[in-house]
């Protein structure tokens, strides 16, 4: 009877192994699902401060360069406001030449 007991006890620690195993198994794999998990969240959430970082790049560029094109707009009418005003004052003039020349003809 000794030896009985002393393979039921073999088997019972053989048992307990086997679910020790099955237990650090379904650990480990829920620890792996989980490690994935995170670093899909991760790859995500870089890809989305990537994205807000690039738009907002974008953003100010585009404001900076529509500054730029107001101010070009504004000085551009100024020069053709001026041209205008210089040709205006001098129109008189160049049609009393004009006039002046034809009659000397």
């Amino acid at each position: 009877m000794g030896m009985e007991k002393v393979l039921q006890s073999i088997k019972k620690a053989e048992q307990a192994a086997e679910q020790t195993l099955s237990d650090a198994q379904t650990e480990s794999s829920r620890i792996l699902s989980d490690a994935r998990r995170d670093a899909a969240d991760l790859v995500a959430k870089a890809t989305e401060e990537a994205q807000a970082s690039i738009q907002s790049t974008l953003d100010a560029a585009k404001d900076a360069a529509m500054k730029d094109v107001n101010s070009v707009q504004k000085k551009g009418a100024k020069d053709v406001e001026a041209v205008e005003s210089g040709a205006s004052s001098k129109q008189d003039a160049a049609v009393a030449l004009i006039v002046e020349k034809l009659l000397d003809q």
